[in-house]
């Protein structure tokens, strides 16, 4: 559990399906996070311990309550059906028991957990983003039960200490209490487990990881060449060594912070890492991280220059800036891929240009910013003879080192030291070297075999299957591109990775750049998968058109962006998870008109789990179960879109929901939508529209009838007539000769014959107008 990457997840509200797995995998409840198996609120006793431990939550700065984990135990059990109750209904209750209106929301979430059901209710409770303003607690504001042991009575402080809801004698105490928390959020890094310090050279202001960290051998060139862009330009200071996993970027890099070190080319360095496994030949081990986010890499910076850390962030950034610009040093930050601390690549790039620091990153992928890219490549022929000859010695084997042998090894093992240091061990124990060679390249390679047959016989199919699938991908896919390649459900892709990620052949991966997740394996792994993969008939072939089609789909041009953009403005769709979400919904209704219906059906699901907060999302959902005429799920999801509307989407809510009640022939319900839609958007005479034709079919005339003649008024002040002022007045003119005011049906007539004859251009709507025209229908 990390602190201070819960604390930022409540100041952004984050209520997605990725901020509900990183809770589950907290396994731990503390001051912002409570775990409950069930929640009842029905009873005053109930109510009052959830509203105690809402307010404690508020006090300490905002956090969750997720439903559906064991207490004490912290086991993800999952609930067996949806809570009944909704964000309106808790927060009413909360204010019933409180006196106050407290932010709270609540969404449910279906994933995949191990032996769990599946279903879990994600409960948020905001409070303020500033840390300072934290410092005023919220107080209990009236009395309620408060005769009964378990009441709550007004003026009463309640806050979190660890997993327990206590109450506070006085605020000070309260004042305390955060400092310690907040102390603990930005050094939780440095008080995780582990030994007292990562580093092998603690030496003035250097700090270096051992320099048996990962061995390096061979590559000459890209070692100097390394040297020179590192020292070469001062302008250019942030340096990106990137390459596939397993290929030596960290040896490398390694060797250059020795190389600078003896030199003494820096007055500091510090090299932290963020690696959680390491790769050897015996298999992948776990690696002990001294790189976790923003405040323990500027911890770390500070203490190394014997500075206390402030305990505000930006201060703290201030100081570690005046430091870099006043000391030449060299931040080296290792295996950024698995850093999910986005601030981290941001502080680096906004130094200022006075800055003397030179910041050394490596990473399994190229940035897409202005750093300057240093690729790493496999071995060449001369480096793989180098490697040849130390690890013969080291081995003791006779294993030819000639420049030949080494080109045939280049070319069997691809370069890749893993492979190379398999090679040579399988040597060892069978001296054949034609055999050894030939062994490495082949189908049934024995070094594929060796590092992954025994696992792939025990995986569970559709773990074998994704796994393959994933070397259609130039780059680790996500879990959605898994699922649309497939045709697998995301639940299904989700349970096959955490099938994959137990045997560690895929590593879960948070992007720095936009937070998105994706999966990772190593490039041998995706060998022996590519070669699974030709042997499942035509799923290969099948994946790739599938997810061919969805790429195509996702290519729009830029008349379509303008459109989308329009539809954010007015819908209020502010955060980039609803416009991906906003724009999964238009790509189903598009899958939905082809007669896609399982691609359909999959886009809204996804659209859902991005943005569960989202009004929005849940209207077109809920407009899309109706086109499917599954009345009970459309209602259900719109009902969660009127609760969650805002004055920019609850005219679409509450007119997709007048839809539904038409299709459910509640013509009452019909008119009471169409009234909430006209509160929304007063100004929307096709709404206003639809609402006076509800009233007219109700048998409401007089009302209609007042509904077309504001639209008539407003449509006659338009320099121009159009169609919609010759509808209001068609509409009008019904119910007039429904109640039989036949002067002003009459005036009506007159009128429409008028704009008739004067605009020409109208007369394309005179068969709307037949029965009126008509000599039967003017008498």
């Amino acid at each position: 559990m990390n602190l201070s990457v819960l604390e930022q997840m409540a100041r952004n509200g984050d209520m997605s399906v990725d901020a509900l797995r990183y809770l589950l995998e907290c396994k731990g409840e503390c001051e912002w996070l409570d775990y409950k198996q069930a929640l009842h609120i029905d009873t005053e006793k109930e109510l009052c311990d959830f509203a105690r431990d809402i307010l404690a939550i508020k006090n300490m700065g905002g956090g969750y309550v997720v439903v559906g984990v064991e207490d004490k135990t912290w086991k993800p059990v999952g609930l067996s059906f949806t809570l009944p109750y909704d964000t309106k209904l808790i927060r009413d209750q909360v204010r019933r028991a409180t006196g106050l209106d407290l932010e709270v929301d609540i969404v449910h979430h279906d994933i995949h957990v191990p032996s769990s059901s599946g279903k879990f209710a994600l409960v948020f409770i905001r409070s303020s983003r500033k840390r300072s303003k934290r410092r005023t607690p919220t107080l209990c504001a009236k009395d309620f039960c408060h005769t009964k042991t378990y009441g709550l009575r007004r003026g009463e402080i309640y806050v979190r200490r660890g997993d327990s809801t206590i109450r506070l004698q006085h605020d000070s105490e309260l004042v305390d209490l955060l400092e310690r928390l907040e102390d603990q959020a930005d050094h939780d890094s440095m008080t995780m487990a582990g030994p007292p310090s990562p580093f092998a050279v603690h030496d003035g202001l250097y700090r270096l990881l051992e320099k048996g960290f990962l061995k390096f051998i061979g590559r000459t060139e890209v070692r100097d060449q390394l040297l020179d862009v590192v020292t070469r330009d001062p302008r250019i200071w942030i340096i990106n060594v990137h390459g596939p996993g397993g290929v030596g970027k960290s040896a490398l890099v390694n060797w250059a912070v020795y190389e600078f070190y003896e030199k003494r080319s820096f007055e500091s360095i510090i090299q932290l890492t963020a690696k959680e496994a390491t790769l050897t030949p015996a298999g992948i081990r776990p690696h002990d991280r001294s790189l976790v986010s923003l405040e323990n890499l500027l911890d770390q910076i500070t203490l190394t220059f014997q500075h206390d850390p402030p305990d505000d962030l930006n201060e703290k950034k201030a100081l570690t800036t005046q430091i870099l610009s006043a000391w030449s040093t060299l931040i080296v930050l290792d295996n950024m891929e698995t850093v999910r601390d986005g601030r981290i690549l941001s502080f680096v790039q906004s130094l200022p240009p006075d800055t003397r620091a030179k910041v050394l990153l490596t990473s399994r992928q190229k940035s897409r910013g202005w750093e300057l890219p240093f690729p790493v490549k496999e071995l060449n022929v001369d480096d793989v003879q180098e490697f040849i000859q130390i690890r013969s010695r080291e081995m003791r084997i006779d294993f030819p080192t000639d420049h030949n042998m080494a080109e045939r090894t280049c070319l069997a093992s691809g370069g890749l030291p893993l492979a190379i240091q398999w090679l040579l061990g399988r040597y060892k124990i069978r001296p054949d070297i034609d055999d050894v060679l030939a062994s490495v390249g082949q189908k049934d390679s024995p070094i594929l075999e060796f590092s992954f047959g025994n696992i792939w016989q025990v995986l569970p199919a559709d773990a074998r299957a994704v796994l393959a699938i994933m070397t259609i991908f130039d780059t680790p896919p996500t879990s959605q591109q898994i699922s649309i390649a497939t045709e697998y459900p995301i639940d299904r892709v989700e349970k096959a990775l955490d099938d994959l990620a137990e045997v560690t052949l895929v590593t879960r991966n948070t992007q720095v750049s936009d937070g998105s997740v994706t999966y990772v394996s190593l490039p041998i792994t995706l060998s022996f998968a590519r070669n699974q993969l030709g042997s499942m008939g035509d799923f290969e072939v099948r994946s790739r058109e599938r997810y061919q089609r969805f790429a195509d789909q996702m290519r729009l041009h830029k008349t379509e962006i303008s459109r989308f953009e329009s539809t954010f403005e007015k819908y209020g769709l502010e955060s980039d998870n609803e416009k991906r979400a906003a724009l999964l919904c238009q790509k189903g209704e598009s899958e939905m008109f082809r007669g896609n219906l399982d691609d359909a059906e999959m886009l809204f699901k996804q659209a859902r789990e991005l943005a569960p907060q989202s009004a929005y999302v849940w209207a077109m959902c809920a407009s899309h179960e109706l086109s499917r005429n599954r009345l009970g799920k459309a209602e259900e999801m719109i009902g969660e879109a009127c609760r969650r509307a805002t004055k920019k989407s609850g005219a679409l809510c509450h007119t997709i929901k007048a839809r539904i009640h038409f299709a459910q022939r509640d013509r009452d319900g019909r008119v009471s939508a169409l009234a909430r839609a006209v509160e929304f958007d007063p100004d929307d005479n096709v709404i206003r529209h639809q609402y006076g034709v509800a009233l007219s079919i109700n048998w409401r005339h007089e009302e209609a009838i007042k509904q077309f003649t504001i639209i008539i008024d407003r449509e006659r002040q338009a320099e121009a007539p159009s169609r919609t002022l010759l509808m209001a007045y068609k509409t009008r003119m019904i119910n007039l000769k429904r109640l039989r005011r036949e002067s002003e049906y009459a005036i009506d007539l007159d009128t429409v014959k008028t704009l008739f004859e004067k605009y020409p251009y109208l007369k394309a709507n005179a068969d709307d107008f037949a029965e009126f025209l008509s000599p039967a229908g003017a008498e």
